[in-house]
């Protein structure tokens, strides 16, 4: 395991640094504050990207890369598709059975909810707010994909969607700080688990088939 963390250390060690940072933030600041300090600063072109960039860790987004992967690498669909089922219902067994209580920005901040900036055509939601699913999503998509790939520029850049995505949670009102944390912490946890095993699983098979993806038949 050291090894493995070793050889992806481009892709680990940003984000141990960046989810380091956030923990001392939340020492310092209330998630309150947190969220109306991200809320003061918007733009009219934030608005519009944040709004799109969210999708990157819908449930479908995802679904969709994992059946475009099968086309290239049947191993690296599983992976992605087994990550995202496995993340998917663990977030959703917290929210509706453990953290019931924990309620979104919206409701919160709803004495201040008519001053705060609201993006257009975005609905806003008040319950089931810990952690963040469509955090969790992105990190559980995109932790798979920086594993898979060789170079150490690629495996860095591909640390920022899932970033994007966190902030674009909080920037639509949609969740804190702390909900966008663990799920930024689960995604990517999960996610190296079922890479490392699913790997160390598909190494004593031998059958060809399981090698490429749906091309090789086109």
């Amino acid at each position: 395991m050291k090894l493995f963390f070793f050889r992806h250390r481009f892709y680990c060690l940003p984000f141990i640094i960046i989810w380091a940072a956030l923990s001392f933030l939340q020492l310092l600041f209330t998630q309150n504050y947190i969220i109306l300090h991200v809320n003061y600063f918007w733009s009219p072109f934030a608005d519009h990207f944040f709004k799109w960039i969210t999708f990157v860790g819908d449930g479908a987004f995802i679904l969709i890369a994992g059946l475009l992967a099968s086309l290239y690498s049947y191993r690296l669909s599983v992976k992605i598709i087994v990550s995202y089922a496995i993340t998917g219902i663990f977030v959703q067994f917290l929210k509706r059975m453990v953290f019931t209580e924990i309620y979104r920005p919206p409701k919160v901040l709803s004495a201040l909810l008519p001053q705060l900036h609201k993006v257009d055509g975005v609905d806003l939601y008040y319950f089931n707010s810990f952690p963040s699913g469509h955090t969790t999503a992105a990190f559980a998509l995109f932790t798979i994909l920086a594993l898979e790939c060789k170079s150490p520029i690629l495996k860095i850049l591909l640390l920022l969607p899932p970033l994007l995505v966190a902030y674009s949670r909080m920037y639509l009102l949609a969740h804190f700080l702390g909900d966008v944390y663990l799920g930024a912490f689960l995604g990517i946890s999960f996610s190296v688990i079922i890479y490392f095993y699913l790997n160390q699983f598909w190494q004593s098979q031998s059958n060809p088939r399981l090698g490429g993806g749906l091309m090789k038949y086109l």
